[in-house]
């Protein structure tokens, strides 16, 4: 072998080992960016899995609590129910009460009337109906106070439902805006994830490319090298005449 050829040889060889590792450290670049974006996308669906099980978790709790206050407020209103139907009975005892209490009050003082001689003629017939109305009357008060007291109770019974029926559909709609939001919270995640995945395989294409470019670009620093060394050798010379 001529010395031209041999350097042209030694200085291509160069070119080519230079071309061999740029296509090495491109491969290991793209391995390792696959690496990456796998292991991202991973993580990103676990957390995408997490999300869906904490936005569902969310939900079935904020609705059991709605359901909690639906039966409070239904207890809480049969309780209310329960004192309507005992002012109803303390009504008819006061009413018992009052009417027995008149007629005890009628009888003595008839009793005394007649142990006295007196007639039920003028004063004492007036006197007899003056305590009928007053009695009468305060009959009439005890059964307006009562039917009072039970409207007021009913309606604190009404109210106490109403109350209830709203809060439970509040939290019923406060659970579905938390599973929305989730969903939400969840797209976004599967969404950034591919991004991540979708970015890492085009810096592992990209690295595929520059070691592609590397091998060839080493390859043809090598023609191009060996043949400029082996000219510079005087390989292109004329052998000398002669011998």
């Amino acid at each position: 072998m001529t010395v031209a050829m041999t350097t042209a040889a030694l200085v291509g060889g160069t070119q080519v080992v230079k071309g061999v590792s740029g296509y090495k450290a491109g491969q290991a670049s793209a391995q390792s960016a696959m690496a990456t974006a796998a292991y991202n996308k991973q993580i990103s669906d676990i957390n995408a899995k997490m999300e869906k099980d904490r936005g569902r978790i969310t939900r079935s709790i904020t609705e059991r609590n709605a359901e909690v206050i639906a039966d409070r407020a239904s207890y809480d209103a049969f309780l209310i129910d329960r004192q309507v139907l005992e002012q109803e009975a303390q009504t008819a005892f006061d009413l018992q009460i009052a009417e027995r209490q008149y007629d005890i009050f009628t009888s003595e003082k008839r009793a005394k009337w007649g142990t006295s001689g007196v007639t039920m003629q003028g004063s004492p017939a007036t006197v007899a109906f003056a305590d009928a109305h007053a009695a009468a009357v305060n009959l009439a008060n005890i059964e307006l106070r009562g039917a009072q007291a039970k409207s007021s109770i009913e309606q604190t019974a009404a109210m106490t439902r109403y109350k209830g029926k709203t809060d439970y559909n509040a939290t019923m709609q406060q659970a579905l805006l938390q599973q929305y939001a989730s969903d939400i919270q969840r797209a976004n995640i599967i969404n950034e994830g591919n991004m991540n995945m979708y970015a890492g395989m085009s810096r592992a294409y990209q690295s595929k490319q520059q070691a592609n470019a590397a091998l060839i670009g080493g390859f043809s620093d090598a023609i191009t090298a060996g043949v400029g060394a082996y000219g510079q050798a005087g390989g292109f010379k004329p052998p000398p005449k002669g011998n």
